[in-house]
């Protein structure tokens, strides 16, 4: 279930991030057509406003151009100025005017935008059309007629920061609204799609915990007939092999018990004694040790504890002896080494491959398949470090063997 859950929200990030992108490039060139509909209106009554100012100027040839504009702007309060791209000649703005801050970006030849909003402002700017050449002097020069040379005309108009700010509020509204109802439809519709694999997930858990509550009835029987056995000193070859095979298929259930049904399981921490513990368990394995004939040393450290759960550090350290078991040749070694916040086992098996070393930690994951089990083991032990903050390393050399180390 919760892959199935891991598998949605993968998907769901996915399918929204490409239509967030999608949306943001949709509602912004809504806004762009917003803001370029309400230039539209505001500058309509400037366009008026140039041809007054213009038909003022002409009027008024005698005058100096600089004089006439200040006479036009002081009489009737009107925002403008006149400039050329060298020089400004007169200005009435509530801001500080810059040709360069006005110049098109996107153009090539970088011309004058003609219209737009600067500081909230709508503003148009156009050229001084004329043919009576005393509209082009001043008192400072005589301007040669070229573009560089022609002179502009800019008119401010009204503050537009609320229509700006009604705008962005609305284009912001609609696009968290399509946005939620885009995840909406598609979480309903992966939910949908993945509903078959969320009923087989269904099944199979039920189907492991019924197989394991029924394992677990004869297999107590077999380990309690075996003790038994052993009391009565009837062991022998046969014994034996039922012996080793009845905790094998414990060892097996106990992994899947604890993998899939962990929180049925006490896990209550305790400062552990952690040279006790694995004595347990090494006398546990000992017909393990015993069948394969394999030697064991080991150094542990009387002082050396844990904080930790001992269901958890009793199972990592189960899976990692029974791996070293199970990959070991026959009349190998295993070196336990116990120090006071670190532990290592070595065995002399079959080793992996540098390749495959990244990958030992991963579900199933399984290189050898003449060996071993489901491909559990060494995942179960990586969660259990992962959740008691141990760090987990292994270092191996093919036919050689392999070495994990555990540090606290």
């Amino acid at each position: 279930m919760l892959e199935a859950k891991k598998v949605i929200r993968q998907i769901l990030l996915i399918y929204l991030t490409t239509t967030g992108i999608f949306l943001i490039v949709f509602f912004s060139l809504w806004y762009e057509k917003l803001e370029e509909e309400l230039i539209n209106t505001k500058t309509y009554e400037l366009r008026e406003l140039r041809r007054n100012i213009i038909t003022s100027i002409l009027n008024s040839r005698f005058i100096p151009i600089e004089q006439s504009a200040n006479n036009i702007a002081t009489g009737s309060n009107l925002k403008f100025a006149i400039f050329n791209k060298n020089e400004i000649f007169f200005s009435h703005l509530d801001f500080e005017f810059k040709v360069s801050n006005f110049v098109d970006k996107k153009d090539k030849k970088e011309r004058l935008k003609r219209r737009g909003i600067y500081e909230n402002k709508v503003f148009i700017i156009a050229p001084i059309n004329s043919n009576d050449y005393f509209l082009r002097y001043t008192e400072q020069e005589n301007l040669n007629e070229n573009s560089d040379n022609e002179l502009q005309i800019i008119i401010q108009g009204n503050d537009v920061s609320k229509d700006l700010f009604f705008i962005r509020i609305k284009v912001f509204g609609f696009a968290l609204l399509a946005f939620v109802l885009f995840g909406l439809v598609a979480y309903f519709l992966v939910r949908i799609s993945l509903k078959p694999l969320e009923d087989k997930i269904k099944t199979l858990n039920r189907f492991i915990k019924d197989s394991t509550h029924e394992i677990n009835t004869p297999l107590s029987v077999i380990l309690m007939s075996v003790e038994q056995l052993e009391k009565q000193n009837l062991s022998n070859i046969k014994f034996s092999r039922i012996k080793l095979a009845a905790k094998t298929l414990s060892q097996v259930y106990s992994d899947l018990v604890f993998y899939n049904f962990s929180h049925t399981l006490k896990d209550e921490k305790e400062q552990i004694a952690l040279k006790n513990l694995i004595l347990e368990r090494l006398e546990y394995f000992k017909p393990f040790f015993e069948q394969k004939k394999l030697e064991l040393k080991s150094n542990l450290d009387e002082k050396s504890s844990i904080f930790a759960s001992k269901i958890q550090i009793s199972k990592l350290f189960d899976n990692l002896l029974s791996n070293a078991i199970k990959y070991n040749k026959k009349s190998g070694k295993i070196i336990i080494e116990l120090k006071e916040n670190s532990l290592k086992i070595s065995d002399s098996g079959c080793g992996i491959s540098k390749e495959n070393l990244k990958n030992i930690f991963e579900r199933y994951t399984r290189f050898n398949t003449d060996q071993g089990g489901f491909g559990i083991g060494l995942s179960l032990v990586k969660r259990i470090c992962d959740e008691n903050k141990i760090t987990i390393s292994c270092t191996s050399n093919e036919n050689k063997g392999s070495v994990f180390t555990l540090k606290w």
